[in-house]
C-alpha cells in the first residue's frame, strides 16, 4: 500500500508544521480579548467619572485593530500575529492602568467646577443682600458726588 507511508509522511509534516502554525493559538486570543474588554470596562468607567478619554479610546482602538490584524494574519505568519497579539494586550494593560488616574481626573475636575459654582452663588446672593441693604445710601452718596456742585436757576 502506497498511501500509508504518504499519510504517515503527511501526519509527521502537520505534527511538526502545527507547533508553529498555532503560535497564536486559542488562549492567547482569548487573552488578549478579555484584556481589551476590561481596558475598555475601565475606559467607560473613566469617562462616567468625567475624565477625558479620548487618547485611552485611540489606544484601545489601535489595540483592537492589532488583534483583528493578528486573527488575519495568524495563518499566514503565525509569529508575527504573536507579536501583534502580545503589542495588543500590552496596549490594552497600558490603557487599563491609565484609566484609573484618568477616572481621578475627572472627579477632581468635576469637584473643582463644583466648588466654582457654590462659590460664584454666595457671591452673587452676598452682592444682592449688600445692594438691597446699602445700596440707598449707596445711591444717594454717588448721587450727590457726581451733581453735588449742581445749582439749579431759575429761568425767566
Amino acid at each position: 500500500m502506497k498511501v500509508a507511508p504518504l499519510l504517515i509522511v503527511v501526519l509527521s509534516l502537520l505534527v511538526i508544521v502545527s507547533p508553529t502554525a498555532s503560535a497564536a493559538g486559542n488562549a492567547s486570543f482569548s487573552g488578549a480579548s478579555s484584556a481589551i474588554q476590561s481596558a475598555f470596562v475601565a475606559v467607560q468607567t473613566a469617562g462616567s467619572d468625567g475624565g477625558n478619554i479620548t487618547s485611552l479610546l485611540a489606544q484601545l482602538n489601535s489595540a483592537l485593530a492589532l488583534a483583528q490584524k493578528a486573527s488575519t494574519e495568524n495563518s499566514t505568519n503565525p509569529s508575527q500575529a504573536s507579536a501583534d497579539l502580545q503589542s495588543a494586550l500590552s496596549i490594552a494593560q497600558g490603557v487599563q492602568a491609565s484609566a484609573a488616574g484618568v477616572g481621578q481626573q475627572g472627579i477632581a475636575a468635576r469637584q473643582l467646577q463644583f466648588e466654582i459654582s457654590v462659590t460664584s452663588a454666595v457671591a452673587i446672593v452676598g452682592i444682592a443682600v449688600a445692594l438691597y441693604v446699602y445700596g440707598d445710601r449707596i445711591y444717594r452718596r454717588l448721587w450727590l458726588w457726581i451733581y453735588g456742585g449742581h445749582v439749579v436757576r431759575k429761568i425767566g
